[in-house]
């Protein structure tokens, strides 16, 4: 049941930041003529995955209380959960939010509302995470802030992404609107990527630095190939900031041809540091 919960919780990092990068990215760009129509009903099932994705996951941490993965989705065991622990109540904040999201979404426009509510519930993960639960007790909301942090750059990265692909495919339209979005998301992505790296650092000092404890091998591997690929993000980035981009600006064909496919890449890479992220948070960081 580790890897189904594991895909659960994949599956709702990549929808809740789905809808709020995109949302956060649209919200700056109506100026531009974008407005984000086409993403509505994508948008829509998004909010709902993450609403149905964060139930799954409620049951799966009951089961894992409970010690019976079955009691997991008894009424009885979820209600105790939900009354009595920290965990309960942090989900029960993101439920609302997370119905008021799906609400927001099938409606068009407003889209500043729909990022701060995504964000909210993105946010409240930190409380519940590896890097929050690290540690000595008293900077536990610090270290919770951090890992929210890293969570919201990484959502408007991965939601911003998804919102350059319906202007690329299946061909570049309005080259000029698309040089316009893309350098707007380049310039808030280059703040978010910095902030993410300096907050996904201190979350690796944090979970892993934890004294007269060893590192789990497995989680440290999966760690390693996260960053690798997130270098690799990074790469993509800076070459469609400095070289692409310009060049497409320049009315370079071969650029227009090759933004399409970075930006699938980089998507491609995100997805699966989203995969891994999932499975990261049902492992151990240490053992004894």
């Amino acid at each position: 049941m580790t890897v189904l919960f594991a895909l659960v919780r994949a599956l709702h990092f990549a929808s809740l930041t789905s809808v709020f990068g995109a949302a956060a990215l649209l919200a700056q760009s109506a100026g531009i003529g974008v407005t984000g129509e086409r993403l509505r009903k994508p948008l829509v099932w998004a909010a709902v995955v993450a609403l149905t994705t964060a139930l799954l996951g409620l049951c799966f941490v009951t089961g894992e209380m409970t010690g019976d993965f079955a009691f997991g989705f008894a009424p009885s065991a979820i209600a105790t959960v939900v009354t009595s622990t920290a965990y309960g109540h942090v989900f029960l904040a993101r439920a609302m939010l997370l119905v008021g999201l799906a609400l927001l979404c099938l409606g068009s426009g407003r889209h500043a509302a729909k990022a701060v509510v995504a964000g909210a519930a993105l946010a409240l993960l930190g409380l519940t995470s590896h890097a929050a639960a690290a540690g000595s007790p008293r900077f536990e909301y610090l270290r919770a802030a951090i890992d929210a942090l890293h969570l919201l750059c990484a959502g408007f990265w991965i939601g911003g992404l998804a919102v350059l692909v319906p202007e690329l495919l299946p061909r570049i339209g309005d080259a000029a609107r698309l040089v316009a979005l893309l350098r707007l998301f380049s310039r808030w992505g280059a703040v978010s990527v910095a902030v993410l790296i300096a907050a996904g650092t201190a979350n690796a000092v944090l979970i892993l630095d934890v004294p007269g404890m060893r590192w789990s091998d497995t989680y440290v591997t999966w760690l390693a190939v996260k960053i690798v690929l997130a270098g690799l993000m990074v790469a993509l980035a800076l070459t469609n900031r400095f070289g692409v981009l310009p060049a497409l600006a320049r009315g370079d064909s071969e650029a227009g041809d090759t933004i399409p496919l970075t930006v699938l890449a980089e998507l491609g890479a995100a997805l699966l540091i989203l995969l891994i992220v999932g499975f990261l948070g049902v492992i151990a960081p240490m053992q004894m």
